[in-house]
């Protein structure tokens, strides 16, 4: 096997597990891996490029908007869903990866969104919807970065 196929299979199956991982560009990964594919390899398979590369356009839009989207919907206000994120971000690397993550957004969203409304039930529905939100992403994000990383491989076999 040859030094790009190696280094793309490392990339995709990084993007697959950095997919699983909230925060970690899994799909940016994932992406970064078709593109030294089609650059590197002499004779590139243009359709796997051009449908992973969809693909991986998906599902990093899953990754940005997905959290935001559910907490909107849940309930929770713009600069509710800004602080969200932002303590997703802290929560990751302060309290101990994507428990802390979740956490972090649940907690803050929960707090927030209390503060502004006085209302716990509602408070609680727009956590509850941010926190499945970052949760159902994630699962979206590991369905499409692993289709990527087999049709890499089905690429590798036909």
């Amino acid at each position: 096997m040859e030094t790009t196929t190696i280094i793309v299979l490392i990339l995709l199956f990084a993007g697959v597990i950095g997919s699983i991982v909230p925060i970690a560009p899994g799909a940016l990964i994932s992406l970064i891996g078709i593109t030294i594919y089609g650059v590197l390899t002499d004779d590139p398979n243009l359709v796997f490029i051009l449908l992973g590369s969809l693909t991986a356009v998906i599902a990093l839009v899953f990754d940005w908007l997905a959290g935001s989207i559910a907490a909107k919907y849940g309930g929770a206000s713009n600069k509710t869903s800004i602080a969200a994120g932002i303590a997703g971000f802290l929560g990751f690397f302060l309290l101990g990866g994507p428990l802390g993550l979740v956490i972090a957004v649940g907690t803050v969203v929960f707090l927030r969104e209390y503060l502004i409304h006085n209302n716990e039930r509602d408070s609680l529905k727009a956590a509850a919807y941010a926190t499945v939100g970052i949760l159902g992403s994630a699962i979206v994000q590991t369905v499409l970065t692993a289709s990527i990383l087999l049709g890499f491989l089905l690429t590798l076999v036909i």
